[in-house]
């Protein structure tokens, strides 16, 4: 069994204090055939799925928030999946607030639903409002459960920030609705995602890691 398949055995069986950054960052490192790209809300992700005995619809994924940049087009932050996902902080903390979208002819949010195809595109379905459900903040050696089509915004706590996902595909078959406030010329700019280093990413994950650790040091210079 391989150190990233270990890793994984542990998730699935909820044994969640065996699962370290340090054991991630050094069976990731270990291991070939690694993608990561820079996602549209701002973070690194990097795809493991390939790498683990996922089941079907099942994702496996590191990420990773060097910065607090949120979302790189227009449509902003607050977005749905179409999956129900559990997420381990493994470094710094994450904050998580959660809605419930509600159809309204003069909602303040616009919503965009967006489809996954050779190009992405966001096709305009309506106005809604939110209700809060919940707002949390997540620490590292947590974990957080967000269900499927659920709208949230979600934000780094401090910087860096990683997280360890699993996520299970629901069976709608649709893409993920985006929640726009209808003040801003909102416009869909993310029909490609940016491909990354994995060992720059992690190189500049470490140096950040190491200077939080021994802030004297980083002073001194």
């Amino acid at each position: 069994m391989s150190k990233i398949e270990e890793v994984y055995a542990a998730y699935v069986n909820g044994a969640f204090g065996q699962i370290t950054l340090a054991g991630v960052v050094e069976a990731v490192m270990e291991t070939s055939g690694i993608t990561m790209w820079r996602h549209p809300l701002g973070f690194y992700h990097a795809e493991l799925t390939h790498l683990v005995p996922a089941e079907s619809k099942e994702r496996f994924r590191l990420h990773v928030w060097l910065d607090a940049v949120g979302s790189s087009d227009s449509l902003g932050d607050l977005h749905e999946h179409t999956w129900d996902l559990t997420s381990l902080v493994l470094a710094g903390s994450v904050r998580d607030s959660n809605f419930s979208p509600v159809a309204s002819p003069s909602g303040r949010y616009m919503g965009s639903r967006i489809r996954y195809d050779d190009v992405n595109t966001a096709e305009s379905v309506g106005s809604f409002d939110l209700v809060p459900v919940v707002e949390r903040k997540i620490e590292v050696g947590e974990h957080y459960q967000i269900p499927s089509r659920t709208i949230h915004l979600n934000s780094p706590g401090s910087i860096p920030t990683v997280t360890l996902v699993r996520s299970l595909e629901d069976q709608r078959g649709d893409g993920p609705l985006v929640l726009s406030p209808k003040s801003v010329n909102a416009v869909f700019a993310t029909g490609t995602r940016e491909r990354v280093d994995l060992a720059n990413v992690m190189a500049k994950l470490n140096q950040m890691l190491a200077s939080a650790a021994h802030p004297e040091g980083r002073a001194r210079r």
